[in-house]
């Protein structure tokens, strides 16, 4: 299966290197040197696997380019480089789900990070771990009324009664939590009838619209978070 690396570096030598290696790990590169030429290829390209963003971008900077690339590219895998060790930057990539490398970096650790693991046949591989949602906490899909009952930074479950929600699923859902205040849309993956139940649950990854209502998101997760 074809797969497409975005790589964002104003350093002509460190792009130049960079490119080299995702080129021989058999990805097509896309080069570019500035925040807006990659914000444009983001909206071009239809399937993004990986981003490789470094965090000095001018204006803006490699983690503004995450969050845009985790709304257009649910799945896309996301590496965040800087030119010297930085806490609170991989603070941040790292709670969106991206690995982050401060320079001088070894390609090889660049190579571990972006060269694909096949996920172990016993269990399902998540980025993030999942959160019981002990509390009630509504939730609205257009006209159907239901309760969140798992979260995780990049996905969600919800139930609703049965004979309130399609089990045929749409690409995108609308998911309102009142409560809240927020909005956020939903890539469903799953949906299944609970067993000796009038219940529906369906399962999918969190698209942010922007970047306030992702921290709300990851707040609102981190709220329910047991340890």
């Amino acid at each position: 299966m074809s797969r497409t690396a975005l790589l964002v570096d104003s350093d002509p030598v460190q792009r130049a290197a960079t490119a080299r290696l995702l080129r021989s790990l058999g990805y097509t590169v896309i080069v570019a040197s500035t925040f807006g030429d990659a914000r444009r290829y983001l909206l071009a390209t239809e399937s993004l696997s990986l981003l490789v963003a470094d965090v000095r971008l001018g204006e803006f900077n490699g983690l503004h380019l995450a969050f845009r690339a985790r709304a257009a590219h649910p799945n896309v895998s996301i590496v965040i480089t800087d030119r010297a060790f930085d806490q609170t930057l991989q603070a941040e990539a790292n709670r969106m789900g991206g690995a982050y490398l401060a320079r001088p970096f070894d390609l090889a650790e660049l190579e571990a990070l972006v060269t694909p693991q096949p996920p172990a046949r016993s269990q399902a591989v998540r980025r993030w771990p999942r959160n019981r949602v002990a509390s009630v906490v509504q939730a609205a899909v257009g006209p159907s009324a239901g309760r969140v009952v798992d979260i995780s930074y990049g996905g969600l479950c919800l139930e609703f009664p049965r004979d309130e929600f399609e089990t045929s699923l749409p690409s995108l859902l609308n998911v309102e939590l009142t409560a809240l205040g927020l909005s956020l849309q939903m890539h469903p993956v799953w949906a299944d009838t609970l067993p000796s139940s009038e219940s529906i649950r369906c399962g999918g990854e969190v698209v942010a619209p922007d970047a306030g209502s992702l921290s709300l998101w990851r707040d609102f997760v981190d709220s329910m978070n047991p340890n």
